[in-house]
């Protein structure tokens, strides 16, 4: 057994991070991580942009979305971004019963009360594929296009 000094622990956690500076690239900081969180509440911008932003600095902010939707070396699920190479990993979770749990069933019954807005959502995956809410072209009432949506450009 080696003894870590406090100095070493420090060090490896940091790098373990790559709160170094060696990160080099956006999909390979993701793989490093293992994920991003996703959480559309954010004081300086959303944890997806700016986690890799703390490990990268000054990066293209659409790079994530490119890797999501285009390029597929990414994807989400559970509010997660994590890389493509963990899908498998993760299709257990994916496959198994839902509504053990009070969320999961609020959910079900959410979709149950709004059958319209399952329909539209199902078309919308039908026509388009899955896409970021700014790609959506209509909201559920066919009354033009959603607002807000991911970043763009570079950021900060």
């Amino acid at each position: 057994m080696r003894i870590v000094s406090p100095d070493e622990a420090r060090r490896i956690a940091v790098r373990a991070q790559l709160l170094d500076g060696s990160a080099t690239s956006l999909l390979e900081t993701v793989r490093r991580l293992g994920f991003l969180q996703i959480d559309p509440i954010s004081t300086v911008a959303p944890p997806q942009y700016l986690v890799p932003w703390s490990r990268l600095g000054r990066y293209d902010t659409a790079e994530l979305d490119r890797l999501l939707w285009e390029e597929k070396q990414l994807f989400e699920w559970g509010a997660f971004i994590r890389p493509i190479e963990d899908l498998r990993l993760i299709r257990a979770r994916m496959r198994r019963r839902r509504g053990k749990y009070a969320w999961e069933r609020r959910g079900t019954e959410f979709l149950r009360a709004n059958a319209r807005f399952k329909r539209f959502l199902l078309r919308e995956l039908e026509d388009r594929g899955p896409c970021s809410r700014a790609r959506s072209s209509t909201t559920p009432s066919g009354r033009g296009r959603h607002t807000g949506g991911t970043a763009t450009g570079t950021w900060p």
